[in-house]
């Protein structure tokens, strides 16, 4: 498992000695390798994946990203985030419920119609995201942070843990704090993008292009 930055690095070392690089990440386990259910990530020169794609395809279930070189290793780190989010936030469920009886089969299967609605909101917040502009057409993020609250107070009273919603709480507590309060959700890509704007920052102050 390599980053984007050694991606990159690897496709330049291979062009100043005449060779093609083309970087990719494998999405499954071990046993699912030559299955459709493996998803193959590949970015490089698109020539390059066009050449290999017929060999590639002998793998599993191929994707073409673009063509810089580190688009695989991002894309194979942003889906671990879904992954591990999604599993950890229906871990926080299935204890909240397990102190009332409730086993996590039973469980599972309310979760994942919540899971299924929460993907069907995906598009519509990207473009707000894309746009720059988060008009509150379902919810405010103060409505959600009351919310937050509510769960933090059940989980406290339950006797779990209360680690993920407070931090949850926290970076919606930042960003209502900014002014963002009467906006929707995906408002909050502005806290997941703090570090990367203070790195552009210091980086610009050095006189360094990002």
């Amino acid at each position: 498992m390599g980053s984007s930055a050694q991606a990159r690095e690897a496709a330049r070392w291979a062009e100043q000695r005449g060779a093609r690089y083309l970087d990719g990440a494998v999405m499954a386990i071990p046993s699912a390798i030559g299955t459709e259910e493996v998803v193959l990530l590949h970015s490089g020169p698109e020539g390059d994946f066009a050449a290999h794609k017929s060999t590639l395809n002998a793998l599993g279930t191929v994707t073409y990203l673009g063509a810089d070189h580190g688009l695989a290793s991002l894309y194979d780190v942003a889906g671990l985030a879904m992954m591990w989010s999604v599993l950890n936030a229906w871990l926080q469920g299935t204890a909240l419920l397990r102190t009332a009886g409730v086993d996590a089969a039973t469980y599972a299967t309310f979760a994942r119609q919540m899971a299924a609605g929460v993907a069907d909101w995906l598009p519509g917040y990207a473009e707000q995201i894309d746009a720059d502009s988060f008009p509150p057409e379902v919810a405010t993020l103060e409505t959600d942070a009351r919310a937050m609250a509510h769960l933090i107070e059940e989980s406290e009273a339950a006797g779990i843990n209360t680690e993920l919603p407070k931090l949850i709480k926290a970076m919606a507590d930042r960003a209502m704090a900014a002014g963002h309060g009467g906006e929707q959700y995906p408002v909050l890509i502005g806290e997941f993008m703090h570090l990367a704007v203070a790195v552009t920052k210091v980086h610009t102050m050095a006189g360094y292009r990002t």
